[in-house]
């Protein structure tokens, strides 16, 4: 029995997903966050303010938040090169990078669970990630033992 290398339907729909939310992630931190708009309804949903005026705390988390965004921006180039080398038939190489975005944003996903009230953007970063993360780990294992 062959086992194919590409990626399943699933895997397919899961995959630009779990890049939409942190390239949404990235712009709402990184390039928005001056935006009332942006940073009221988040900061809100933080369990530990900073001061009782938003704009003080926008102020703040300015920098973290820029922090963040980017490390959702780099989880998304992760994610579209390991998904350009699994293309190019490099399984190995583009797996392991799919298997470190999907473990990073499930972990984060977590995270913010657990220290904050954003239930909702947590579980839409976190259980799309692991149901990717489970799908492909086993494959990635069958093809390190196929090198």
């Amino acid at each position: 029995m062959k086992i194919s290398h590409e990626l399943d339907t699933l895997s397919k729909i899961l995959l630009p997903f779990i890049l939409f939310v942190h390239i949404m992630f990235f712009i709402l931190e990184a390039v928005l966050w001056n935006w009332p708009e942006v940073h009221t309804p988040l900061i809100a949903l933080l369990n530990n303010p900073v001061s009782s005026e938003t704009w003080v705390q926008a102020l703040t988390l300015k920098n973290l938040f820029i922090n963040q965004g980017f490390y959702n921006f780099f989880l998304v180039v992760t994610g579209v090169w390991g998904y350009f080398l699994i293309l190019r038939r490099q399984y190995v190489a583009g797996y392991a990078l799919l298997i470190v975005l999907c473990f990073s944003a499930a972990g984060a996903g977590i995270t913010l669970a657990l220290s904050t009230k954003a239930y909702l953007l947590a579980f839409f970063q976190a259980v799309p990630a692991a149901v990717l993360f489970f799908r492909l780990f086993p494959k990635f294992i069958l093809i390190q033992g196929k090198r």
